[in-house]
C-alpha cells in the first residue's frame, strides 16, 4: 500500500511548476488519444463488415446454385432431385436478366430479379411478397427515374437470340415498394418482379430457372454435380472481403504509432519525475527502503498512468460509438463506403486486447528509466543534491 501511496501522491501532488507535473497529465492524455483512436479504428472496420455482411447475405440469399454453362437451371432435373427434396434446404428458384425500364421520358438499364419474395432490408414485419404486376426499385434507380410507390413503369426486354425492337416485350407495372441498402451496385442497378412475370419478361419457360437461393439450415457445405455449381454470397464477394482485410492494417498501425508517442512521452515523464524527486528518493533509501521497492514505485506510477489513459479513452470511444449507433450524425457518401454513414459495432473482446496491451506497455516504459537505481545509493544521490 505504501508503494501505491507514494505513486499516486508523485502524480497528483507535483509542484504546480514542475515539468514533470505537466509531462505526466500530457501523458495521460496522449494515451487518451491513442486509445480512443484505436479503439474507434477497430469498431469501425467491425461494423463496416458486420453492415456489409448483413446486407450481402440479405440481398444475396445464403447460397446460389447455377449451372457453370449459364442455362437454365429445372428443378426436376436427375442431379439435383437430391438437394430439392433435402428438408434441411429451403429452396427458393429464381430468373435474372437485363432489362430497359422507363417511366414517362426517364430511361434506365436495369437487373430483373424475379423471386417470390424480394429481400426484407429492414426487419420489418410487412409483406414482402411480390405479386404479378408489382415491382420493388431500388432507392437511386427510382430516384433516377422520378418514380414514386404507386407510379406505373414499363419494362422492355428481348428475346435470347435476337435483339431486334420486333422481338422485344413491354410491361406495365406498378411500383410496390422501394427499398434501400446503402449499396450502390443493388440500389441502382436491381430491381425486384414476380416469378412469374420475370420468367415471360426474360423468356424462360414456366420451370426454367436461372438459378436456385438455397438456405442450408445446418450451415453445411453443399455437394453439388457437375456442370452446376453452388456459391455462398461470402466466396461471391470474397475479393471485397479481403480488400477490407488489407485496409484495416494501415489504420491499425498509423493510430498505434499515436498511442506508441504517448508511451515514449510516459518513458520521458517518469524519467524527470526521478531527476526532480531526488530529495525523497534519497530520504526513502536512507530510511531502509531497497531499490527493488523503490523501482516498483515508478513502475505503479506509470501503471496508474496507462490505466488512467486507457480508461479515459475507452469511455471517450464508447460515448462517440453510443451517439454515432444510436443518431448517426457522422455521414459518408454512399455511392463510394457502400453506407450513408460510419458503422460502428462493440468489439468488447478487442477493447479489452487494447486496454491490457496499453497497459501492459505502460509498466514497461516506467520501468526503463528506474534502470538507473541499479547501482544506486544513498551517498550517490546527496552527492548531487
Amino acid at each position: 500500500m505504501l508503494n501505491i501511496r507514494l505513486a499516486i501522491r508523485f502524480i497528483f501532488n507535483l509542484k504546480k511548476s514542475s515539468y514533470s507535473s505537466y509531462a505526466s497529465w500530457l501523458t495521460i492524455i496522449g494515451l487518451s488519444i491513442g486509445v480512443a483512436a484505436l479503439m474507434l479504428t477497430t469498431s469501425i472496420i467491425g461494423g463496416f463488415r458486420e453492415v456489409v455482411s448483413d446486407k450481402l447475405s440479405r440481398l444475396e440469399g445464403q447460397g446460389r446454385l447455377k449451372h457453370f454453362l449459364n442455362r437454365p437451371v429445372l428443378l426436376d432435373h436427375d442431379l439435383l432431385k437430391p438437394i430439392v427434396s433435402n428438408s434441411n434446404y429451403k429452396i427458393n428458384p429464381y430468373v435474372r436478366g437485363a432489362c430497359m425500364i422507363r417511366k414517362g421520358k426517364n430511361l434506365d438499364g436495369v437487373i430483373i430479379e424475379g423471386i417470390s419474395q424480394y429481400p426484407n432490408l429492414t426487419n420489418s414485419k410487412d409483406s414482402n411478397f411480390v405479386e404479378n404486376n408489382q415491382i420493388v426499385l431500388g432507392e437511386s434507380l427510382a430516384s433516377s427515374l422520378g418514380a414514386k410507390i404507386g407510379d406505373r413503369v414499363f419494362l422492355q426486354s428481348y428475346a435470347k437470340s435476337d435483339l431486334s425492337l420486333l422481338s422485344s416485350k413491354m410491361y406495365s407495372f406498378e411500383v410496390y415498394n422501394i427499398f434501400y441498402s446503402g449499396l450502390q451496385e443493388y440500389d441502382k442497378n436491381i430491381a425486384y418482379v414476380g416469378l412469374k412475370k420475370a420468367q415471360s419478361l426474360l423468356g424462360f419457360d414456366f420451370n426454367e430457372f436461372t438459378g436456385l437461393i438455397i438456405e442450408n439450415n445446418q450451415n453445411s457445405s453443399i455437394d453439388v454435380p457437375y456442370p452446376f455449381y453452388y456459391e455462398t454470397w461470402k466466396e461471391r464477394h470474397a475479393l471485397l472481403f479481403e480488400w477490407m482485410l488489407v485496409q484495416q492494417w494501415p489504420a491499425y498501425i498509423m493510430f498505434g504509432l499515436i498511442t506508441f508517442v504517448g508511451l515514449i512521452n510516459l518513458f520521458a515523464a517518469i524519467a524527470m519525475i526521478i531527476i526532480e524527486k531526488n530529495g525523497p528518493i534519497t530520504i526513502l533509501l536512507s530510511q531502509g527502503m531497497d531499490i527493488t521497492s523503490l523501482r516498483r514505485v515508478f513502475m505503479l506510477q506509470g501503471g496508474i498512468i496507462g490505466i488512467l489513459g486507457a480508461l479515459i479513452g475507452g469511455v471517450i470511444s464508447i460515448i462517440l460509438i453510443s451517439i454515432q449507433v444510436n443518431f448517426s450524425l457522422f455521414k459518408i457518401p454512399s455511392e463510394i463506403y457502400f453506407m450513408d454513414h460510419v458503422p460502428f459495432s462493440f468489439e468488447l473482446g478487442k477493447y479489452l486486447i487494447i486496454l491490457i496491451l496499453v497497459n501492459i506497455l505502460s509498466i514497461v516504459a516506467s520501468w526503463l528509466p528506474t534502470r538507473s537505481f541499479k547501482n544506486l545509493s544513498p551517498a550517490q544521490v546527496l552527492r548531487y543534491e
